[in-house]
């Protein structure tokens, strides 16, 4: 039995290679917590990100994009008031005064990483999800739908139009008109020799 969709582009299966590559190189970075580790882990993200981008613009899904870049501009809109919040809270400043404390910055930490993954799952989905197969409507001889075809009137075989009395211009035998007899012919010559005698 065929498949509805069609087989995964280029782009979609470098889309789950990066994918790949980003989980690893983040479980290794949270390990081990290495300045390193965690470089790879932000480029392997950057390829997914840049792999997903391209995939889902080369399928002309352009409301998906514009959703993840609403996405990326809330999660990186929610990172910055979290930085800015925690830094206010941890000022240690004696001259500042401030009523910023590190909970009020919590909301912006937990946005901020439910818009990163949001986003991340879109891309992916909509970058890995195959195109549907489109149904050919067309016959493969005459070029016609298949509902045109079927309210085509078939046409009736040409012997059937025929009549009795007229003969196919294919035909050899001779056509006799009505009320002719079978009489011989008499040639001019032996009319002449009866004539004679």
């Amino acid at each position: 039995m065929a498949s509805r969709f069609k087989p995964l582009r280029t782009g979609a299966r470098a889309t789950l290679w990066a994918a790949g590559a980003s989980v690893a190189a983040t479980a290794i970075a949270g390990v081990t917590l290495d300045a390193t580790a965690v470089s790879l882990a932000l480029v392997a993200l950057g390829a997914f990100v840049a792999c997903a981008l391209y995939a889902v613009l080369s399928l002309s899904r352009y409301a998906v994009a514009v959703v993840a870049a609403a996405g990326s501009s809330l999660a990186i809109g929610s990172a910055l008031a979290f930085l800015r919040l925690l830094g206010l809270a941890w000022d240690q400043d004696p001259e500042t005064v401030t009523t910023v404390s590190g909970a009020d910055a919590d909301p912006y930490f937990f946005g901020a990483v439910a818009a990163t993954a949001a986003t991340l799952a879109v891309l992916f989905g909509s970058a890995v999800w195959p195109e549907r197969r489109r149904a050919s409507r067309h016959s493969p001889r005459l070029g016609l739908t298949a509902g045109a075809a079927a309210r085509r009137p078939q046409r009736a075989p040409s012997s059937a139009f025929r009549t009795p009395g007229r003969s196919t211009p294919h035909s050899t035998t001779p056509v006799r008109k009505a009320g002719a007899t079978n009489r011989p012919r008499i040639s001019a010559s032996s009319l002449r020799g009866a004539r004679r005698t």
